[in-house]
């Protein structure tokens, strides 16, 4: 093992490119092979063990770090915390970084970023956590919210005719 660590989230670059390269393959055969391609170049970059696994659209990265699963039908990490609300949508990205325990997800929703915005910064704050920060720029916005040891991150995006909410959270 190396003697240096990349943290996780400085892994996510080669994690999405090699989700890139998977998302190509058909075959179960190339899948395998890419599969296998990917694990060597995500272990030469973290030092670590790597299993990666292409399932249909979907295709899940696994190392001693986190987790990292994409596609078309990704799950809720069951460990979510209860306390954030999740708004309704497909959830695209989900993300778990076992050394700071932190997670984010993404989900692709037809609502408008200002009716988000407002709605999380009311579901946040019912849920027992402080708003720290909030930016609105017109096809973007941000809400940032703490929480005894927690802080959490809501990132808001239109892109064409969907708009993606980046929920983010990890300890102070």
């Amino acid at each position: 093992m190396k003697n240096q660590k990349v943290g996780f989230y400085f892994l996510l670059p080669v994690l999405a490119m090699a989700v890139l390269v998977l998302a190509g393959c058909g075959k179960s055969i190339s899948q395998k092979a890419s599969e296998k391609a990917a694990e060597k170049m995500i272990e030469a970059q973290s030092g670590g063990k790597a299993d990666v696994d292409i399932s249909g659209k979907n295709v899940k990265v696994e190392t001693e770090q986190g987790k990292m699963e994409t596609g078309e039908n990704v799950k809720m990490p069951p460990d979510f915390p209860k306390d954030i609300y999740v708004i309704d949508g497909t959830i695209k990205v989900a993300i778990s970084d076992q050394a700071s325990g932190g997670q984010t997800i993404s989900i692709e929703t037809n609502k408008t970023v200002s009716e988000i915005s407002s709605t999380y910064q009311e579901k946040l704050k019912s849920d027992g956590w402080k708003i720290t920060g909030t930016m609105n720029f017109g096809d973007s916005a941000s809400v940032m919210a703490e929480k005894d040891s927690r802080t959490v991150s809501i990132i808001v995006g239109k892109t064409d005719d969907k708009t993606t909410v980046t929920i983010s959270v990890g300890k102070k």
